[in-house]
């Protein structure tokens, strides 16, 4: 039950009943609109005030009776008076102390008193007996509104029992006064007078039960009317609230549900509602145990501040709101008790019995269409919310977009805008951390994304990393461009992941609608294009879509499409770049990197730059990657027999998408098997980013790459998040410097304390050194004098087909040259498919210079 809060204290209020009222359909919220629809309340007639105005009518006239039947020394007189007195005295106990009697009990008590004093006052004084014959129908009159069909026939039995006898009395009896006119008629008439009223008053009472019996009926009716108007289970609540209240007739009545996992109640509805906000939230059961009972038991509890034995915590309850009485009802839907109902007033009784019992009727059907308001609640959060996070999903989030374009479409020059929100680099974060924790994250940045759009905007995740928000209403790019700031600087804050903490970037997209024919599926693909734009630029970025954007994406969505099944057609192709022992000054040649190259059937050559992050997307990367591996195997045991260089290596990019591919161990052993070229002959490059989750699949792949005998080189190096610890646990045997690295000779610059700083971290592990990007003698003569073992770039040899390689073996190419086929390294394709984005973590450069 909702306990007061003292003076001065606000309510409590419970977060896990709050409600999104905008999630609520439309035509499910006309209940809402029922502040003039009021429930009349019902005009109580109980039994107990008749009960008390028909001993106060009765006393006073007996006592006159006996009175002057002394005076006149009349026994019989006397004796009609005290019967009557008596009878009056004891109707004023039975009001008094009938406070936790039924009305049915009430009625019949008094009923059979009645026919009692009737028989008795009649044997008194026979002249009587005419008007005790009416007042014979009192008892009747009495029960017609309590009691059933059986009860009903034998007190009218017994009634017509002593009305008879009343009436004959005077006949039958040989005593009585013998009064002359007009006391005689007085006597008789005053006799009649009584019981004539007192038979109109129980009348009256009747018909007032009878009329409360209509206003029930009605009352019903209103509810499930009402109820009917809704499925909001807030607004259901507050519906049963305020009709039990006014059909029990109590003023004050509070619906509380049963939080069984923390065993409290929580208050769902009050009336009337500008009371609730003086309420406690929620409560502990164990405070209130008799409260407790009511929801075990299933049975109605009253409490009465006049009762001495009533619960001391209920009693305290009752005094602290300033109420006299209460009734406690269960709540209970489908056999279960799922909370309570209190009727409270500030009168003893104040809530009848007839009262409770009625609205223990309606709550029984009220109660299911609470349970079911809630059930559809649940099943509607379900349907259109984010389990995960509780932000609206893909579903919800369309039917909002369309709603705003439906509202704005023809009548306002403002604009719809969507932002695409999309995570950097969420799977590594997801591959480190684990899925459990990586969920962490998600609801942390779901958190932020709410703390950073307007009141009524929406924010949605619509799977995965991918998160949306809608604009309903904006003039201009200027207010979507500044929620899109608030959501990065949001996230810009560490986010806590089990003892640690982490940072997770996003890049944003942003669509403004800005026609009438624009629909929700063109506003999420144009905020995506211009999200992968962002990401195309460096990522963190906001990124605004405009037409042009359109194109490249149509660009790129043609490219994608070409890569389907170019394995299969034989448009790739392999170069070849030397890389050069530093210690015998680039003159020995050991070992070659395979970079690939596609050319389209009808298209110029692509660089690995223009198709590998679109095919690392479309997952075309795998039987790609799985063909370089085969083929570089092949082509170098042949270049080995050419020229008698068993020892000639080959450097092979495995791309993290294929080093997820449960058969990357079985291609590489294929491969070399194929091949025949020796293992320790094949070097797989891996970047950073695709080992550093450290994952027991990740480990395992490793493991077993090595116990094939090729061996590992960690390709751009110190670009990505270096660790040692990573470098121990995977055995490397080669670490590639990256190209950014490697700077003018001259000077003592960041890039050449850094390269000296990475040398000799990879001196101290015992790894080899590979610099890469080397294109002068003074690079070269830094990294020679630094002890780096190996180098490549166009110093030594620019990539070339497998014939240039072989004239480079034979001593034909004095100066390097660039390759035979395909563009020239760096050079820009003409093709317009070139114009879609490019990734900057593209699994190989293009070319090694």
């Amino acid at each position: 039950m909702p306990r007061m809060v003292r003076t001065g204290h606000t309510r409590r209020h419970d977060p896990g009943l709050a409600t999104d009222a905008a999630c609520q359909p439309i035509a499910l919220r006309r209940g809402a609109a029922r502040d003039q629809m009021r429930v009349p309340r019902a005009v109580r007639r109980p039994i107990r005030p008749a009960v008390r105005l028909f001993g106060l009518v009765v006393l006073p006239t007996s006592l006159f009776w006996a009175g002057f039947g002394v005076v006149i020394n009349d026994p019989a007189l006397v004796a009609l008076g005290l019967v009557g007195a008596g009878f009056a005295t004891w109707l004023l106990y039975e009001h008094h102390t009938s406070a936790q009697r039924t009305d049915a009990q009430v009625a019949v008590r008094v009923a059979v008193a009645t026919n009692i004093a009737a028989l008795l006052a009649a044997t008194a004084e026979p002249i009587t007996g005419l008007g005790l014959a009416i007042g014979a129908l009192v008892p009747a009159i009495m029960g017609l509104t309590y009691l059933d069909r059986s009860a009903m026939r034998r007190l009218m039995s017994v009634g017509i029992l002593t009305g008879t006898y009343a009436a004959v009395a005077s006949l039958l009896l040989p005593w009585g006064s013998n009064f002359a006119f007009p006391l005689n008629v007085v006597l008789a008439l005053t006799t009649f007078a009584i019981a004539f009223a007192v038979y109109h008053l129980f009348l009256w009472n009747a018909s007032g039960q009878l009329t409360d019996t209509a206003a029930e009926l009605g009352a019903v009716i209103e509810l499930s009317r009402e109820i009917a108007l809704t499925l909001d289970p807030q607004q259901v609540g507050r519906i049963i609230a305020e009709h039990i209240a006014r059909a029990a007739g109590a003023q004050e009545s509070a619906l509380s549900t049963w939080d069984r996992a923390h065993n409290r109640l929580v208050t769902f509805a009050y009336y009337p509602p500008e009371r609730a906000e003086l309420l406690d939230a929620t409560y502990d059961l164990a405070l209130y145990p008799a409260t407790a009972q009511v929801l075990m038991d299933g049975k109605a509890l009253r409490v009465e501040t006049e009762d001495p034995g009533v619960d001391t915590a209920e009693l305290a309850y009752l005094r602290d709101i300033g109420q006299k009485s209460m009734v406690i009802l269960p709540l209970v839907a489908r056999g279960e008790s799922i909370g309570i109902v209190e009727l409270t007033s500030d009168e003893p009784g104040g809530v009848t019995d007839r009262g409770a019992a009625f609205a223990e009727q309606l709550l029984r059907e009220a109660a299911i269409s609470l349970e079911n308001a809630r059930l559809y609640d649940e099943i509607h959060h379900q349907a259109f919310r984010d389990s995960l996070t509780g932000l609206a999903n893909r579903m919800l989030f369309h039917d909002r977009v369309s709603h705003a374009l439906d509202r704005l479409r023809g009548r306002s020059p403002n604009h719809v805008a969507v932002l695409f929100l999309d995570l950097d680099h969420f799977k590594l974060l997801n591959d480190r951390y684990g899925h459990s924790r990586a969920d962490d994250v998600l609801r942390a940045v779901a958190d932020r994304v709410r703390g950073a759009i307007r009141p009524g905007d929406t924010a949605a995740r619509l799977g995965g990393d991918e998160f949306a928000i809608l604009l309903a209403d904006v003039s201009g790019p200027e207010t979507a461009l500044s929620v899109a700031e608030r959501v990065l600087e949001g996230l810009a804050e560490e986010i806590e992941v089990g003892d640690g903490s982490t940072r997770v970037g996003a890049s944003i997209g942003i669509a403004l609608s800005s026609s009438v024919h624009d629909t929700v599926d063109d506003l999420l693909r144009n905020a995506d294009i211009a999200m992968y734009a962002g990401k195309e630029l460096g990522r963190g970025r906001v990124e605004l879509f405009r037409p042009a954007l359109l194109e490249r994406a149509a660009a790129r969505s043609q490219l994608g499409s070409l890569l389907h099944g170019s394995v299969e057609r034989g448009e790739f192709s392999l170069a070849f770049q030397p890389i050069v022992d530093l210690g015998s000054r680039g003159r020995h040649i050991v070992g070659l990197e395979a970079l690939v190259r596609w050319q389209p059937a009808g298209n110029p050559m692509l660089m690995p730059t223009d198709f590998v992050a679109l095919a690392e997307e479309t997952g075309d990367i795998v039987p790609i990657g799985n063909w370089v591996i085969r083929e570089a195997c092949i082509r170098t045991r042949e270049i080995q027999l050419a020229h008698d260089r068993p020892d000639l290596r080959i450097n092979v990019n495995l791309s993290s998408r294929q080093f997820e591919d449960p058969r990357v161990v079985q291609t590489v052993a294929d491969a070399l098997d194929a091949s025949g070229l020796a293992p320790a002959c094949l070097t797989i490059e891996i970047t950073e980013s695709t080992i550093m989750t450290r994952t027991d699949e990740t480990l395992a792949v490793v493991r077993d790459l090595r116990a094939l005998g090729v061996r590992l080189s960690i390709d751009d190096f110190g670009t990505g998040y270096s660790s040692l610890s990573y470098l121990q646990a995977f055995e490397v045997d080669e670490l590639k410097i990256d190209r950014s690295f490697v700077s003018s000779t001259t000077g003592i610059g960041n890039p050449l304390v850094l390269s000296r700083a990475i040398v000799e971290l990879g001196r101290a592990l015992g790894l080899e050194m590979v610099v890469e990007g080397v294109e002068t003698k003074s690079q070269a003569a830094w990294f020679a004098s630094l002890g780096c073992h190996y180098a490549q770039g166009f110093l030594y040899g620019r990539p070339m087909d497998q014939d240039g390689v072989n004239e480079y073996f034979a001593g034909r190419v004095r100066t390097p040259a660039r390759t035979t086929t395909g563009t020239t390294a760096g050079s820009r394709s003409p093709h317009p498919l070139l114009s879609v984005i490019r990734d900057d973590d593209a699994y190989e450069v293009a070319e090694s210079g």
